[in-house]
């Protein structure tokens, strides 16, 4: 079977890093790389040994291009990916799917009219703890979920908003225009596809508070939100980007028979029942998961779905919800009321 041909877009850190993962999968070339910034794309292409496009358009037209990667901006992916889709290019996007489900729905009728192919990057649910945890749960170790709490707080500089230390700054990250919001959309955005991937289920209601109170950027810096799962499971997230001194990412869920924590070096456990060859009534702490390359299974899961005409795995349904979740918990918070979140009928998973 010949891998698919990707074409990369944007040579910023995160974007180096997708097109190593993707020349890694063993199902995928690279046949290219543009950038706005002319010097950041040749710089990139003579790292990874692969051509340069001077324009987009130069990258959509070149034939050995079977599908193109965006790592952009949020508002540059649905006019990207729209262009793609005309020109029959498979596209694998950056979260979140784009910046409001408006744009979303362009995107993902462009892409059913022109029959391509079309995921978005959510691949840390390829983690090693997320695999562990998500096998826990199916394997009965929490018995029906009640409880979600996500916290997630970390320092962000004021160059990061900026891009100081990337190789073609910009401020899009402080524009709401451009990025569609702010540490919520950005950061916990992965925290919220993971929870919905471990649980099968899907947030039904939310309620949020957000503010900027320590950086001078247009959009939150931090955020509580409160929601209700589709099973009745009551659930809330705690995020900011403004805890100096240190950091904190958790997540636990629990049920009837346990609870999971998941943290950034592992996971515990706990169970009533036997579980995965302990015995119940103890908590089991379960360190340095192997992660291997969790972009790399992303990519691979995308091109097996792109040869095998099947949706990929982490599908347009999947980053719908995400932003369908995060969109309806900004609206909340505006309008000062809870409010259900909206399902995208034909997106299908």
């Amino acid at each position: 079977m010949d891998p698919l041909k990707i074409g990369v877009v944007g040579a910023g850190g995160i974007s180096q890093r997708n097109a190593r993962e993707s020349a890694a999968s063993g199902v995928a070339t690279l046949s290219g790389v543009y950038d706005v910034n002319p010097k950041a794309a040749r710089d990139m292409a003579k790292a990874l040994s692969i051509p340069f496009f001077d324009s987009y358009e130069a990258m959509l037209a070149d034939p050995a291009t079977d599908a193109v990667l965006l790592s952009t901006p949020h508002h540059l992916h649905c006019p990207m990916t729209i262009e793609a889709a005309r020109h029959g290019k498979h596209v694998l996007v950056e979260k979140p799917i784009a910046n409001n489900l408006q744009d979303a729905r362009r995107m993902y009728e462009a892409c059913r009219e022109a029959g391509v192919k079309l995921a978005v990057n959510y691949s840390f649910r390829y983690l090693g703890k997320i695999r562990k945890a998500r096998q826990l749960i199916a394997d009965g170790a929490l018995g029906e979920i009640v409880g979600i709490q996500i916290v997630n707080h970390q320092y962000k500089d004021p160059g990061y908003w900026t891009g100081a230390r990337s190789n073609s700054p910009d401020n899009w990250r402080g524009s709401r225009e451009k990025c569609g919001g702010g540490y919520l959309i950005m950061n916990v955005c992965h925290v919220i596809d993971y929870v919905y991937f471990l649980t099968g289920m899907r947030a039904e209601r939310v309620y949020s508070e957000y503010a900027t109170l320590g950086s001078s950027v247009e959009v939150e810096d931090i955020v509580s939100v409160s929601f209700r799962m589709t099973n009745g499971a009551i659930g809330s997230i705690c995020a900011s980007s403004i805890m100096r001194g240190t950091s904190q990412a958790e997540e636990r869920i629990w049920g009837t028979n346990g609870s999971l924590i998941i943290r950034p070096d592992g996971l515990s456990f706990y169970s009533t029942r036997p579980i995965d060859d302990r015995r119940p009534g103890k908590l089991y702490d379960l360190n340095k998961l192997p992660d291997g390359n969790w972009t790399a299974e992303w990519v691979r899961g995308f091109v097996q779905a792109v040869r095998e005409g099947t949706e990929p795995e982490v599908s347009f349904g999947e980053g719908w919800d995400n932003l369908a979740f995060i969109q309806t918990a900004y609206e909340s918070m505006e309008r000062g009321v809870a409010l259900p979140i909206p399902a995208f009928e034909n997106a299908g998973r």
